[in-house]
């Protein structure tokens, strides 16, 4: 009988580290659940997160294009034209579009391929037809007109001439429209065919270093 008692608790030993290392695990099992699942004390449903706003990689802000239109059809984008050479395509009802028919985005960096896309120098501003065009200039006096309406939606054949022999870049202080900055050298010509974004009041400015504050800025109000 004394010979079977240390047997006896060697066995109950090996029971009780048994049950104390599937505790272990099962505590562990836990910690690892509750941290995949959020703390999601008491309930069966995962806690939701609250979505933030993103933007695409391409884009530099949230959209504020006004035209929502599905892609051009190859039959649409055949018969679109640009207003001048190198310029993005026009559709006959006046959306500008990119090669592959989808309308260009004003969210997006000058360069990207869903931007609109800028002439290379024209001649004379007078050479862009007047009907949906804004024709500006810049100098060191400022631009002429510093000031413009457009309506939503609507076509502008925005045109900028440098009226002196310096370097000038027209861009929009709002990033929403950061796609339509245009830059022109010392006398010269060039044009960007863009849709007007939604309702609103954007300042510009000229983005060369010392000209805002020697008084480039302007505004553009968008009916």
């Amino acid at each position: 009988m004394n010979e079977k008692m240390p047997q006896n608790k060697k066995k109950m030993m090996i029971i009780l580290g048994a049950i104390i290392l599937i505790v272990i695990i099962a505590v562990i099992i836990l910690v690892q659940k509750g941290g995949k699942d959020a703390l999601n004390l008491g309930g069966n449903e995962p806690i939701e997160t609250i979505p933030t706003a993103t933007t695409s990689p391409e884009e530099v802000a949230p959209s504020k294009d006004a035209v929502q239109t599905e892609t051009a059809s190859p039959e649409e984008v055949a018969a679109a034209k640009p207003i001048a050479v190198g310029t993005s395509l026009i559709t006959k009802d006046n959306v500008v579009v990119s090669a592959a028919g989808t309308p260009v985005k004003l969210n997006v960096m000058p360069a990207s391929q869903d931007a609109p896309k800028e002439s290379a120098p024209i001649a004379s501003p007078d050479l862009v037809p007047n009907a949906n065009a804004v024709k500006i200039s810049v100098s060191g006096a400022g631009f002429v007109p510093n000031s413009f309406t457009v309506k939503e939606g609507q076509l502008v054949n925005f045109t900028l001439t440098s009226t002196d022999d310096y370097t000038h870049v027209w861009l929009p202080d709002d990033n929403a429209l950061i796609a339509t900055a245009l830059g022109v050298a010392g006398g010269e010509t060039r044009v960007k065919s863009w849709n007007a974004p939604k309702k609103g009041t954007y300042t510009f400015r000229c983005d060369i270093p010392g000209h805002k504050d020697r008084g480039e800025v302007g505004t553009m109000i968008v009916e």
